[in-house]
């Protein structure tokens, strides 16, 4: 009987070299077994719909620089330093407008009195005379009375005029008469040193011209400044600046004054006699002292021109004459400040600090930083290089 594969094993062919029990089985699809365990059928909840919360996009918040907190002591040196900055930037920018406006309506006046048949616009001719004081005053007046009105400053802080003895006013008079007389030596000293270059000062006397010319003469170089520029100077600069420092503000109103003239050879003279006028101020608590001394200096220099243009005096007799008053005054200055020191017991020349809240030091550096301040000063040195050399001949 031959071998028959196929009836030994149903399932079909074998694998042969493997056991029988690992062989797999072959079933028809209706007779597949069932799995083992069974499977329990998956039941399908309903899946629950909840609402989303719309959270808004928050938009990108730059992260600012938080410095630490500062102590009182240094809270009160911030708002200190800040304060003075503002007030001496203040000032600066109101130089400048001074500055400005002088220049601009100088201009236009001069076009007017050009267009109106004035073409000789001399610096002798009354009507030059006239637009420059009245310019002046409108100037000095006006801007620094809307200035004190923005401000809010308070009139009677910055315009003291505490009473004073007769006798103690002659005294401050003659002393500070005497330092501007010597004030003059210096000018003269420098218009000899520029006049050997060939270079002359500018801002020399002017000549007196005609009879009719001395009263607006007077009025322009004597009376007038003498009540403007210690108004605005003296009055607005230095009493704003008085409650930071007394020193402070002799020093800051001095250099303005000096550079508001505008002319490197009235420059050491303006100053000196800017640093006398405000001391004397400071000290009697009253602008009455430094307006006089102003008026009296000035009216000098008007009466040496006076005479010289009329050929009363030659030159060299007017400044004997100058000279002789410059002595008197000097020796008299100096037996009435021996007296004045005597009685205020060595105390006369202190200066009050004001706040103590920086050092006086920390003041002049806060001060001489001020971009107004730093601009101005550079305008104003730029022009008084440019009237200095004009006048090259």
């Amino acid at each position: 009987m031959q071998y028959n594969p196929q009836q030994s094993y149903p399932g079909g062919q074998p694998y042969y070299g493997q056991p029988q029990q690992y062989r797999p089985q072959q079933y028809p699809p209706q007779q597949a077994p069932q799995q083992y365990p069974p499977q329990p059928p998956v039941q399908q909840y309903p899946v629950q719909q909840y609402p989303i919360r719309q959270v808004p996009v928050q938009q990108y918040v730059p992260v600012r620089y938080a410095p630490p907190r500062m102590t009182p002591e240094q809270q009160q040196t911030y708002n200190y330093e800040r304060k003075l900055r503002k007030t001496v930037n203040g000032l600066g920018g109101l130089m400048l407008v001074f500055f400005g406006l002088e220049l601009v309506l100088g201009v236009i006046t001069t076009l007017i009195a050009s267009f109106v048949g004035s073409s000789e616009l001399s610096e002798s001719s009354p009507l030059f005379l006239l637009e420059n004081g009245m310019l002046s005053m409108m100037i000095f007046f006006v801007a620094g009375l809307i200035y004190c009105l923005i401000k809010r400053v308070s009139f009677a802080e910055i315009f003291p005029f505490d009473k004073i003895g007769a006798g103690y006013l002659t005294k401050l008079c003659v002393i500070g008469l005497s330092f501007s007389l010597a004030s003059n030596y210096v000018v003269d000293l420098l218009n000899n040193t520029f006049g050997l270059f060939g270079i002359e000062n500018s801002g020399g006397s002017i000549d007196a011209g005609s009879q009719p010319n001395i009263l607006l003469y007077f009025l322009t170089v004597a009376i007038l400044p003498a009540f403007v520029e210690e108004f605005a100077f003296r009055g607005i600069i230095m009493g704003i600046l008085r409650p930071y420092s007394a020193g402070l503000a002799i020093l800051v109103s001095s250099a303005t004054f000096a550079l508001m003239h505008g002319n490197f050879v009235q420059l050491p003279f303006t100053f000196c006699c800017g640093l006398v006028f405000a001391y004397i101020d400071i000290k009697t608590n009253s602008l009455l002292p430094s307006i006089i001394i102003h008026f009296l200096n000035n009216g000098l220099s008007v009466l040496s021109d006076v005479l010289i243009s009329y050929n009363i005096l030659t030159e060299a007799q007017a400044n004997l004459c100058y000279g002789v008053i410059f002595a008197v005054t000097g020796i008299l200055s100096f037996i009435f400040l021996k007296g004045i020191i005597k009685i205020k017991d060595n105390r006369y020349f202190d200066l009050e600090n004001g706040n103590d809240v920086i050092p006086f030091k920390s003041k002049v550096k806060l001060t001489v930083t001020s971009p107004t301040l730093i601009t101005f000063t550079v305008v104003m040195i730029l022009y008084c290089a440019f009237v200095l050399f004009s006048g090259i001949s």
